[in-house]
Formats: C-alpha cells, sequence, structure tokens
C-alpha cells in the first residue's frame, strides 16, 4: 500500500512538469542549485508583496505564481532527481500551496537513514505534528537534535511537539533552550505567549504578546491575540498600552 502510495506520487509530482515542456526548461540549466537560487529569491519576492501559495493561479508565466514556480521546479526535479536542493525547494514550496503529502515525499527522501538535515526535518516534523503525528515528529526531532543539538529551530519545533503531547514543563524548557541558543526573541515569545494562552494563562500570555509585537512590529499576529483576549482585564490594559492610548 505504502509502495502504491509513493509510486502516485513520484507520477503526480513528474506529471506536474510537463504541461510547460520541462525538456525545453531544463536543458538550458547546467547548475540546478542556482536555478533554485532563482525560484526561491522569486518566491520571497512573491511572500513580501503579500501573495500567497493559495490565491488563485494567474496561469500567465511560471514566474508569475506559486504554483508556476512549483511547476518549474518540478521540472527540475524530473531532470535532477538527487539534488537535495530540489527536493528541499519543492517540498517548501508544496508544503505552503497546501500540498502536505507531496511535500512530506519528498522530505522523507532527504530524510532517509536520519541524516543530519535539520532543515529538512524541521517542515517534516511540522507537517507531522498538523497531521496529528507527535509521535513522528519527536522521533525525527531527537534524532536531528543528536546529531545537531546548538540548532535552536530544532528545539522551537520540540517544544511544540511536547505541547501536543501535553508536556507544558517540557515545552517551556525546550522554547528557553531555543532562546538561548539564538532563536529569534520576537518568535519565542510568540510562541510562549501561544503556549501559555493554551494553558489557560491569558495575563502572562499577553505579555509575551506585547513583548513579541515591541520587538518585531511588522509581525501583526500578536496583536491579533491581545484583541483576541481583551475581555481579560490584563490584557485590555495592555492592549490600551500597546497602541499608546493608556
Amino acid at each position: 500500500m505504502k509502495l502504491s502510495i509513493a509510486l502516485l506520487l513520484v507520477l503526480t509530482f513528474t506529471l506536474m512538469g510537463c504541461s510547460s515542456n520541462p525538456s525545453h526548461y531544463t536543458a538550458k540549466v547546467t547548475d540546478p542549485n542556482r536555478e533554485v537560487d532563482r525560484i526561491l529569491a522569486r518566491y520571497e519576492m512573491m511572500r513580501t508583496a503579500g501573495e500567497s501559495c493559495h490565491n488563485e493561479a494567474s496561469h500567465q508565466s511560471d514566474w508569475a505564481d506559486c504554483e508556476g514556480l512549483l511547476r518549474r521546479l518540478s521540472q527540475l526535479y524530473s531532470t535532477f532527481p538527487a539534488n537535495e536542493r530540489v527536493k528541499f525547494a519543492a517540498a517548501l514550496l508544496s508544503y505552503h500551496a497546501g500540498k502536505r503529502e507531496q511535500a512530506g515525499f519528498l522530505l522523507d527522501q532527504i530524510l532517509v537513514n536520519e541524516r543530519p538535515r535539520p532543515e529538512a526535518a524541521i517542515l517534516r516534523a511540522r507537517i507531522a505534528l498538523e497531521e496529528g503525528n507527535s509521535r513522528r515528529a519527536r522521533s525525527l526531532l531527537e534524532s536531528q537534535i543528536r546529531q545537531n543539538p546548538m540548532h535552536p529551530s530544532l528545539h522551537e519545533i520540540m517544544a511544540a511537539t511536547h505541547f501536543a503531547d501535553q508536556e507544558p514543563s517540557q515545552a517551556f524548557r525546550a522554547l528557553a533552550l531555543a532562546e538561548r541558543l539564538g532563536a529569534p526573541p520576537w518568535r519565542v515569545a510568540y510562541h510562549r505567549g501561544l503556549m501559555f494562552e493554551t494553558a489557560g494563562n491569558a495575563p502572562a500570555a499577553c505579555e509575551q504578546y506585547v513583548t513579541a509585537f515591541s520587538l518585531k512590529p511588522e509581525f501583526v499576529a500578536p496583536h491579533g491575540r491581545l484583541i483576541a483576549l481583551e475581555h481579560d482585564p490584563v490584557c485590555h490594559d495592555l492592549g490600551l498600552f500597546l497602541e499608546g492610548r493608556l
């Protein structure tokens, strides 16, 4: 059963590249890594402009939308199936396009035999958590942490895994370790706020949201959480303070 699913995914991903004449495109590619850089740079420009992989595809060109970039990556994958950067970029865009199974299939190829690939493991663990498979996420992360103990993002996602398994004390410890290892303080504060909020401690959560928003004002999610918790007096006052109205 697993083999048939894997074959189906290979065929699906390969066929995605057939609609845009992959031989014509990839015949011009001499350095797949440089082409991955171009695609990811274009993707980052789209994200900065507020374009989402869930937006309706324009079909104007392969550079016009997320689906077009994914078609390019599928063509590269057909020509350079052993290139890990091609596979990871394809997995990343597949994930953001809502194609989690396809992304997981590509990431599993990169992570075979427990290779030290922290970025691939982080995304694969995130997918596993979204699917409710915390055991798979934990197994991946424990293996990677043994090989990359100083990687802060591994400990961040491990904190989420602990929290999903109702292990709050371990979750807070993992998040504190991630912060000491250099995880962005605004992101740690936001995640800590989410954990406090889930635990029912609204005042502590809102303090963390204020910290996160103060450190990175362009990241608006903490402000949204403050608004959602404004029924709590402490959160209400912190929200007013944040807006300069107290």
